[in-house]
């Protein structure tokens, strides 16, 4: 009788070592848990050095230990124990170590990384596929990519949006612009090159007015490029890394997401709670955010990609989503010319943009906050341990 109520073990496999959307979910979860009561118990595995911005109440276990490594081991190929592990479906490395184990209960949660890999490198995802219970895609367009690109079977993948804190302990809606004669665009993110951030700096240069200001938070490989491409613009700020997400959009007028592909856009979430407007491409997992004229505004991808190739940038996808077909298609961008008009028509409907965030601020508390994710999450986890 009393094995009967022991708790259940949930051990997450994931890479704490950067920043992203994967992460900031993850950790916002653990804090739910840790907050309230769970009926599982859970571990945390990772690989490599921990970004020291993630707090974690309990250690997160390296497998770069022998003594953790085999832990891992154990849980794989335990009854009792489920292992979710995030972003690694495409991983030739977890495909290769799980050929050797038989495998129980094992979650993998595709969050982005398959756009990354061309569809004839099919073995890796369709194996780990394979020896998975359940595929969790992070939006209908992830799910979308795996069955197009790879014929993986739609009946085993299911969709989690993403969730985020909608409670934060700080007052993100309040407006803290130091000119508010300046009308402050902003991007937030990896500057890297899936996020066309190019573009909007391209955008800049079309626009004239002196009250205009673009300010981008971040780092990434293409940080030195993009700052060479912005050399002579005068209207354009780099800011680097910041600690507080939530503070950059209270000081910005409208955040811009010109993504060349994007699997959800975990920043249109935090945008949405903080009351900011968006513009964003109408590609991908956007949509599923962003609804055209409702809570936001979604600009067509039109031109050919024009990034170069960076040593260790991301490299650009062979397909993206049409969001009105869900069929694939090549991957374009965003004409700059283009993004600079709709910005300064914006700029001139300030009710508009209000009725956008508050539009938007509601779809996120109502649908995309943590506690509808972890109810969600956790109603896969019951139904894999009656199996």
């Amino acid at each position: 009788m009393k094995s009967a109520h022991k708790r259940k073990t949930i051990s997450h496999f994931v890479g704490l070592n950067g920043i992203g959307g994967v992460q900031s979910n993850f950790i916002e979860y653990m804090k739910n848990i840790d907050l309230n009561h769970s009926r599982y118990n859970h571990k945390v595995y990772t690989i490599g050095n921990i970004d020291s911005s993630y707090k974690l109440s309990n250690s997160a276990l390296d497998i770069r230990k022998t003594f953790n490594l085999c832990r891992l081991i154990l849980d794989i190929v335990s009854k009792d124990v489920i292992v979710h592990f995030y972003n690694n479906l495409s991983s030739f490395k977890l495909a290769f170590f799980l050929f050797f184990l038989p495998v129980n209960k094992l979650i993998v949660h595709e969050r982005g990384t398959i756009w990354n890999q061309k569809h004839t490198n099919w073995l890796a995802p369709c194996f780990v596929a394979w020896k998975a219970s359940v595929i969790i895609s992070n939006s209908l367009a992830t799910k979308t990519m795996l069955i197009k690109k790879f014929s993986i079977p739609k009946a085993k993948i299911q969709v989690l949006h993403n969730g985020i804190n909608t409670t934060p302990n700080f007052d993100c809606v309040n407006r803290n612009k130091k000119d508010a004669r300046i009308f402050r665009i902003g991007f937030i993110g990896r500057l890297d090159s899936p996020k066309g951030v190019h573009t909007l700096i391209d955008a800049m240069s079309h626009i004239k007015k002196e009250n205009f200001e673009l300010i981008i938070a971040g780092e990434g490989v293409l940080g030195e490029y993009l700052r060479a491409r912005a050399y002579k613009l005068n209207n354009v700020k780099f800011i680097g890394r910041i600690d507080n997400q939530y503070s950059f959009f209270g000081k910005i007028d409208l955040l811009v997401v010109p993504s060349i592909r994007e699997p959800l856009g975990n920043v249109c979430l935090e945008a949405g709670l903080c009351k900011t407007p968006v513009l964003a491409t109408n590609v991908d997992g956007i949509p599923e955010i962003i609804e055209n004229g409702v809570n936001g505004e979604l600009i067509e991808a039109t031109e050919e990609v024009s990034i170069i190739n960076i040593k260790d940038s991301v490299p650009l996808p062979e397909f993206v989503v049409d969001s009105a077909t869900q069929q694939l298609k090549s991957p374009m961008q965003v004409s700059s010319f283009l993004l600079a008009k709709k910005i300064l028509e914006l700029s001139e409907k300030p009710e508009q943009m209000s009725y956008y965030a508050i539009n938007l601020h509601k779809k996120v508390m109502k649908y995309f906050n943590i506690t509808r994710y972890r109810s969600e999450l956790h109603a896969i986890y019951s139904k894999l341990f009656l199996l």
